[in-house]
């Protein structure tokens, strides 16, 4: 977690911005290769950036997002922004009483798993609710790990076999 992701989330919430908002700027923005390298690379100035900004279609219609980017330009943290489209999201799951949970898993989980687990971090996390993101991860082969408020519940093939050399 990056500190100054989890501060500009917290702002752009404050200016009213949506999360569908800003996902949908920031994957028209990391959609197109030479312009998020260009945008991420500190060897543009500032003045390009915004210059390559303000001619991008709807750009002047994005409001508090225009000033946003803008201010991303001007102090070089463009490559920050998917990390705080992350921490966007956390902290409106926490507003509704809701845990976001990443789930590294080697095959796909079924339904009745993941409710199963979601009630127990609900326990423990005090939640009202989980929302589960799934990542397939083969080098697990098998089990799952969950990751949820900084803490990373490790059932996994690979993490027995970690804890199995580490006790010999």
């Amino acid at each position: 977690m990056n500190s100054t992701a989890v501060q500009y989330a917290g702002a752009l919430r404050h200016t009213g911005c949506t999360l569908s908002n800003l996902q949908r700027t920031t994957d028209y923005l990391t959609g197109c290769a030479p312009l998020w390298d260009a945008l991420c690379s500190p060897a543009v100035c500032a003045r390009e950036k915004k210059a390559v900004l303000s001619r991008l279609p709807d750009f002047d219609a994005m409001g508090e997002l225009k000033h946003f980017y803008l201010l991303l330009a001007d102090k070089n943290r463009f490559a920050l922004l998917p990390e705080i489209v992350r921490q966007f999201r956390l902290l409106e799951l926490r507003d509704r009483g809701e845990g976001l949970c990443v789930f590294r898993c080697a095959r796909e989980p079924d339904d009745e798993s993941l409710s199963s687990l979601a009630k127990l971090l609900c326990a423990r996390h005090g939640c009202r609710a989980v929302t589960f993101e799934i990542v397939q991860d083969d080098t697990l082969l098998g089990g799952f790990t969950a990751e949820i408020d900084g803490i990373t519940y490790d059932k996994s093939v690979r993490g027995q076999l970690r804890a199995l050399a580490h006790d010999l």
